[in-house]
């Protein structure tokens, strides 16, 4: 094909690139600014499926950008703010062979030199990348491509990059957080004046939850993280609180985190939220339940023990408490260890390492959970004195 044709083919593309009909958009939230995405519906649907199930789940919310390759890419959607790899769902099959290219702005999944490896990672393409199209052999599969705030990753690829985690280069200092990716309602928000859109959608959440409508309270709260306004400790609590009462305990789990890495103990919903976070049980999720048994034979997960109440507990019961929670966290420590000796273990299966990825990160919020909870109780004790 010559490059006139090339560029008419390309230009088709574009041109239809949501198929029939409206396309999904979704409002990525993140440090720098927010960008849009609109997916290839028609064009990628085991891709935008996969992505929207991440979506949806809130999977997103705290992961970071952790590669950035100026005039070239932006890429994340799977590591923490810790860089730490979070468990996904099984991979997708590619569909690079879809006529949508790696041109500047388009949106695709990264995936290892396995075609069909593809999880949860995606990246921006900062230039027209047409290398990483399918040719004879199968390429990058696009599933999207970004309709607003580009620039907003443009800047972000001038960030000093370096050698963080894991990875040996192309991580951003400092890194930017995606706070959060919603599907993005263009015509709901329409309907709100757009000066007071966001106490809008704020009072008609907290008024469905207070209602218990939980699914009816999830909707606004979607439509408001698609403003990517600033982080709102109550809506982030009701949004937990909802989600773990519609039977979503992973979306309750990510959100309840992102809670707690923007707010801290003097917000008055951070009691609850600590025992909210308490019940969320995610080990149920993706790949994580495949290997809990081998794993339990393999280390000694340590129990947490209870906090005494400040407010009524003796001297004793207190010292009990701490020496109780001094054993829990060291008993963390070496349970932390032979996790990690296991997610470094490459001889490992894909599911068994993953299911070791999520207990460590499991094991690491109930210390920080529990730290905070025996300190509020110490408080609370030390203000009777």
């Amino acid at each position: 094909m010559n490059s006139a044709a090339r560029s008419v083919a390309v230009l088709a593309a574009v041109l239809c690139f949501a198929g029939p009909g409206r396309a999904t958009e979704v409002a990525v939230c993140t440090d720098a600014g927010r960008f849009v995405i609109e997916l290839a519906d028609a064009q990628a649907p085991k891709h935008v499926a996969n992505f929207l199930e991440y979506v949806d789940s809130g999977f997103y919310a705290g992961t970071v950008l952790h590669r950035v390759v100026p005039g070239f890419v932006v890429q994340g959607g799977g590591v923490d703010r810790q860089l730490r790899p979070r468990p996904t769902l099984p991979p997708v099959e590619n569909e690079s062979h879809n006529a949508l290219s790696n041109v500047r702005g388009s949106v695709a999944a990264a995936r290892t030199a396995d075609p069909d490896s593809a999880t949860s990672q995606f990246y921006v393409n900062l230039a027209d990348n047409r290398a990483l199209d399918a040719g004879a052999e199968r390429g990058y599969t696009v599933f999207g491509r970004v309709t607003e705030g580009l620039s907003v990753l443009d800047r972000v690829s001038e960030l000093p990059t370096g050698a963080a985690g894991p990875f040996a280069g192309e991580v951003p200092e400092p890194l930017i957080a995606i706070r959060s990716i919603a599907r993005l309602d263009a015509a709901a928000l329409a309907e709100l004046p757009e000066q007071d859109r966001g106490a809008a959608l704020k009072e008609r959440a907290l008024a469905a939850a207070a209602a218990g409508e939980h699914e009816r309270a999830l909707e606004w709260i979607e439509r408001h993280r698609s403003l990517c306004l600033e982080p709102d400790a109550e809506l982030l609590f009701r949004e937990a609180e909802a989600a773990a009462a519609t039977d979503k305990p992973l979306r309750a789990r990510y959100v309840l985190e992102e809670y707690f890495h923007h707010f801290e103990e003097g917000e008055p919903t951070h009691a609850a939220a600590l025992e909210l976070y308490r019940t969320v049980t995610p080990e149920d999720a993706g790949q994580v339940v495949a290997s809990a048994g081998s794993l339990a034979e393999r280390c000694d997960k340590p129990g947490a023990p209870d906090v005494p109440d400040g407010g009524t507990a003796t001297l004793d019961e207190m010292i009990a408490a701490q020496e109780a929670v001094r054993g829990f966290v060291a008993g963390s420590e070496r349970y932390l260890e032979c996790l990690a000796e296991i997610i470094d273990d490459e001889a490992q299966s894909a599911a068994f390492r993953n299911a070791a990825v999520g207990e460590h990160n499991n094991t690491v919020a109930a210390m920080e959970a529990l730290a905070q909870a025996f300190n509020a109780e110490v408080r609370e004790f030390k203000a009777r004195e």
